[in-house]
């Protein structure tokens, strides 16, 4: 009879994939390789479209962080007593690289089973993007946009705490960074479909996919809400950054040509993103823009707050939340 496997093995595996967000699932590998192999440092790499190893997680000391590194991903990966670790999809494509340091290095026992981890973590990593991933245009679907909502207004919450205790005392919103979400529609995408078919309608849907990812950084969270909508939310310098940007990725749109389709225009409602927002009336909120961009001619941004402040719409009410981007049809 074949030994079971270590109690700490199997505990250590159930605490790796305890998680379903990406950045704590990072953490819990890191935390993991802490455990098995005590090591001075690990550092997680992702490869970007440019082919660059970025840093994205580091553990030193036993804490993890996202603190950058002053060296080089090429020197770190040479350094003396490093072993590295590559973290691949299902299609054996390198998605980037775990990165140990240890003195004295990692023992061939210790490697395998760090291999054997690693067949564990790509394996759910792989699960996990199948679950979090729109097959067609490849950002993240709206079922993960309702998972990380919640997470992503505490992590504002958090940083809108830290910015208010600044010794400057400057207020978040001047000139200090602020949060914000852009609701994007594509103009009569329908008459498309119906128009030219939905083989080409699945085509605009992928090259705008491909826009959104060039128009906004990596750091920035891009979602397909649901059949021609799409949500993004930015980090930028204030209000009037949040409005060129989003205008900036609108005229990118109006002036791409779309195979077969010709041109395409799209709707863009924005809000802010408060300390004290709730997923629903942030939702309602740039839904309400978005309606009023879709019934005053399409082809444009419009800012809740600044229709708010000008009379043009009534303040939004999560009680009455009825998504009226829907009745505008297109």
């Amino acid at each position: 009879m074949n030994p079971l496997p270590s109690p700490s093995i199997v505990h250590m595996i159930a605490a790796l994939t305890d998680h379903r967000d990406m950045d704590l699932l990072e953490a819990s590998l890191l935390k993991t390789v802490d455990e098995l192999v005590a090591p001075n440092w690990a550092l997680i790499y992702h490869i970007g479209n440019d082919e660059v190893p970025e840093l994205s997680t580091s553990l030193y000391d036993g804490e993890i962080s996202q603190t950058d590194v002053s060296e080089p991903f090429s020197t770190l990966f040479s350094t003396k007593d490093v072993t590295s670790f590559p973290i691949m999809s299902h299609a054996r494509k390198v998605l980037g690289y775990l990165l140990v340091h240890r003195t004295p290095q990692l023992t061939s026992d210790e490697q395998a089973l760090m291999t054997d981890l690693f067949r564990v973590y790509d394996n759910y990593m792989a699960v996990l993007r199948d679950s979090q991933i729109d097959r067609l245009t490849g950002l993240l679907n709206r079922r993960t946009f309702d998972d990380q909502l919640d997470r992503a207004l505490g992590l504002i919450r958090r940083a809108y705490l830290e910015k208010a205790s600044d010794k400057s005392n400057r207020k978040v919103g001047e000139g200090n960074g602020c949060f914000f979400m852009g609701e994007i529609d594509i103009d009569h995408f329908k008459n498309v479909n119906d128009r030219f078919g939905h083989l080409h309608g699945d085509e605009v849907l992928t090259i705008l996919a491909g826009i959104l990812q060039n128009a906004f950084r990596k750091t920035d969270l891009i979602y397909r809400f649901g059949g021609e909508e799409f949500v993004v939310i930015v980090y930028v310098d204030d209000r009037d950054d949040a409005e060129i940007t989003f205008e900036r990725l609108r005229r990118s749109i109006e002036n791409q040509v779309f195979p077969q389709v010709g041109k395409v225009t799209v709707s863009v409602g924005i809000t802010e993103i408060k300390d004290t927002s709730i997923p629903v009336e942030l939702l309602g909120r740039a839904d309400q823009a978005l309606y009023y961009a879709k019934t005053h001619g399409r082809n444009q941004v419009c800012f809740y707050e600044a229709l708010v402040a000008s009379n043009r719409i009534t303040v939004h009410c999560a009680a009455n939340d009825v998504n009226p981007s829907n009745a505008a049809e297109g």
